[in-house]
């Protein structure tokens, strides 16, 4: 792919307001969506963020991500290379992260 269509892809999903990774391990494309409050509502559902923080962060990830335009569940997560479950979590807002769960290297 040149640098025009990537920049011109970037460009896109910035106007969607998602980030789009190019998984390493398996090079798919995860379409990753700018949460809301009700995403964090519907991953708690799931997992209590107080008793096991990195399920509710993969279930957060999941709520927010498409990969080749595919919905994503939490046991897809569970099931993919840790590089690519690492893609999508770097791509997720900051803030919705259990504090130091990626830390910069």
């Amino acid at each position: 792919m040149n640098d025009k269509i990537e920049k011109t892809e970037t460009k896109e999903a910035q106007a969607r307001d998602v980030k789009e990774v190019t998984l390493p391990s398996s090079g798919l494309v995860a379409t990753v969506r700018k949460g809301k409050g009700k995403d964090m509502r519907i991953a708690a559902r799931h997992v209590n963020p107080a008793q096991d923080p990195i399920g509710y962060a993969m279930a957060l990830a999941a709520q927010l991500t498409e990969i080749d335009g595919k919905p994503v569940l939490p046991e897809d997560l569970d099931d993919m290379d840790m590089d690519d479950v690492g893609a999508i979590m770097g791509a997720l807002p900051g803030k919705s992260l259990p504090q130091g769960m990626l830390s910069s290297s």
